[in-house]
């Protein structure tokens, strides 16, 4: 609702052009004279105000006038029983937005002041949009949506050190976002033309890992009927993206760090080195000091590849953004997008804000898809949140205790658990898994095979 001003020193005309406003659906205040109006606009914001030219005192050109100086968004009407060309030019010129001639009809100062709201709807839409637009400059950066002022250094940091060929190591839990970092790193360098090549290092095994990595040539082993490029290869000219860095085994590192310091590879199998230019950045989700210190990690490596920290916040810690990814979870989902799902009940948000969020934004995103697939109308009105993992280990005990149970059953469960426990701890890490129950990754693949537990279904938890 507009609000309009009258000024008008004659008190019928008065009463009926606020009669007529209201009627149109304006917020109408009136005043019976120049100096009057004047102190109206002092205490409240009018769209239109609607004033007789001839008044005693202060005229109708002199408050345009004022209004113009003043409060330029403000549209002014004028209104005079002795219409002519001079005046009308001389009114536009002291700021007026239209004039009209007494006598009118309702229906010419409905269409005048129409079009001047019209415009300033227009105007007010724009101004919007402007603003819509800067906040997204400022809290969008290449696809990371924040607000925190945690994340919003974390955009500083990447902006400033995009410009650098540095090696950057990224940490965070899981689900944070660190590859959504590193390739906002590598679209705002002036490597952004060429290659972001990614690797999860964790998802194959020693063999497999080098031959991803360093590429082969025909023959090189069985199985390679064709000669292949590897990631670093491919990355010539651009970045390398190395996930879960700390799953890199100690003689696979040696071969990286050879790379990084002669910036030349040679492909397995082959005899041709190659050179190749590229930035490499690393990411994991474990405290590298304790590889270090185990001596799953070189320090000589390390080194190499940690030169610039990025260390990026939990969700729990920024909980500020959780409405702004909610919205644009929602605004991209093409389920949330058909069934005109746009937002969460205030109390669902409440449920959310207190949750812990071990998965991160991952996590979020999995959440409010099942929200969003069994949502029955246009607004999600709950969502089924987990307890955290140690809780469900706690909570098996809980329910099952250990009477009716024999010894070997009880092992077996009490071993399960325990690695299940050690497997959440490390987010699936085999190695760190391993060394803490001591024993070899051999032993450890085997006794997790007879349990029925994948290291994948670890990773996105604690």
């Amino acid at each position: 609702m507009y609000n309009v001003l009258i000024v008008e020193d004659h008190d019928r005309l008065r009463e009926q052009l606020a009669q007529f406003y209201e009627q149109e659906g304006y917020r109408v205040t009136v005043a019976g004279c120049g100096e009057d109006g004047i102190a109206k606009l002092a205490e409240e914001k009018f769209a239109l105000i609607v004033s007789d030219v001839k008044m005693p005192g202060m005229d109708g050109f002199q408050l345009a006038r004022h209004v113009r100086e003043k409060y330029p968004d403000t549209d002014v009407i004028l209104m005079t029983a002795f219409g002519n060309i001079k005046q009308a030019v001389e009114a536009m010129k002291l700021g007026a937005s239209d004039y009209i001639t007494k006598p009118f009809q309702p229906e010419a100062i409905r269409l005048v002041s129409e079009k001047l709201i019209e415009k300033r709807r227009l105007v007010d839409e724009v101004r919007e949009l402007r603003l819509s637009l800067k906040v997204q400059v400022e809290h969008n950066l290449e696809n990371i949506l924040s607000k925190s002022p945690k994340m919003l250094k974390v955009f500083d940091l990447i902006r400033s050190l995009a410009e650098t060929d540095s090696g950057v190591m990224i940490t965070g839990e899981t689900g944070t976002g660190k590859e959504l970092v590193a390739r906002a790193i590598h679209n705002l360098s002036r490597r952004k033309a060429k290659q972001f090549v990614a690797i999860n290092c964790g998802a194959f095994p020693d063999t497999l890992l080098e031959s991803e990595l360093f590429g082969y040539e025909k023959g090189a082993f069985t199985g390679a009927v064709q000669s292949r490029a590897g990631k670093i290869e491919m990355a010539d000219g651009g970045t390398l993206f190395l996930d879960e860095i700390e799953t890199i085994p100690p003689p696979m590192q040696v071969k990286l760090l050879r790379v990084l310091q002669e910036r030349e590879v040679e492909r397995l199998g082959g005899n041709r080195k190659l050179k190749v230019d590229m930035r490499v950045v690393a990411a994991t989700n474990v405290d590298l000091t304790i590889c270090l210190a185990r001596g799953f990690l070189r320090e000589d490596f390390y080194y190499r590849i940690n030169v610039i920290p990025v260390q990026l916040p939990p969700l729990r810690d920024r909980l500020e953004d959780l409405p702004v990814l909610i919205n644009h979870i929602l605004n991209k989902h093409p389920v949330a997008q058909e069934k005109k799902i746009n937002q969460v009940e205030p109390q669902v948000l409440d449920q959310m804000l207190a949750y812990h969020w071990p998965g991160n934004i991952r996590e979020l995103e999995n959440i409010l898809e099942r929200a969003i697939v069994t949502c029955p109308g246009e607004v999600i009105e709950g969502v089924d949140l987990p307890a955290p993992p140690q809780r469900v280990v706690d909570r098996y005990y809980a329910i099952n205790g250990e009477a009716g149970v024999n010894l070997k059953e009880w092992l077996d469960r009490s071993e399960k658990e325990y690695l299940r426990s050690l497997l959440i701890k490390h987010k699936g890490g085999i190695s760190l898994t391993a060394s803490e129950a001591e024993v070899d990754n051999k032993t450890l693949y085997r006794k997790m095979r007879r349990h029925g537990l994948h290291k994948e279904s670890f990773k996105d938890l604690g």
